[in-house]
């Protein structure tokens, strides 16, 4: 997946886990986030919640469901709160890889610069990827070996 956060009006994505809308039983999602341009405080770079993963339950799911979306609440754990995330800046190439149970976040780009990333995710084929998950396909999903 692309993502084009737009110069001056790019928007700001809220702290979330990606196993949010990659579950799995057990949790088994990580992100490949690929930086295709230097991503920087300006322009909306990314900021994590350290060992986040280890401290905080997953909250809700993402979920189809009679042909729209929901969130479903698992648990009444908190979210990591605002200072508890760091701002990670990187340089064009550069591949972060994100544990599905860590909170992550972006800033909104101010800049008169573009900030354009490639992002794609795996997860364990052999855990149960339930049949209301936001994600579906008609096809299973493609095995790496």
């Amino acid at each position: 997946m692309l993502i084009f956060k737009q110069p001056e009006i790019g928007g700001e994505v809220p702290g979330h886990i990606d196993s949010t809308f990659l579950y799995t039983n057990p949790l088994s999602a990580v992100g490949f986030w690929i930086a295709l341009e230097d991503c920087t405080l300006e322009n909306g770079c990314m900021w994590f919640a350290p060992g986040s993963h280890k401290q905080y339950q997953i909250r809700q799911r993402f979920i189809r469901s009679n042909g729209s979306t929901a969130f479903i609440k698992l648990s009444d754990a908190q979210e990591p709160p605002s200072d508890a995330y760091v701002a990670v800046p990187v340089k064009k190439g550069t591949l972060v890889l994100i544990h599905g149970s860590v909170y992550h976040k972006s800033g909104p780009n101010r800049s008169s610069k573009s900030r354009w990333i490639y992002t794609f995710h795996c997860i364990e084929g052999q855990n149960e990827y339930p049949a209301d998950n936001w994600l579906q396909t008609k096809a299973p999903f493609t095995k790496l070996f």
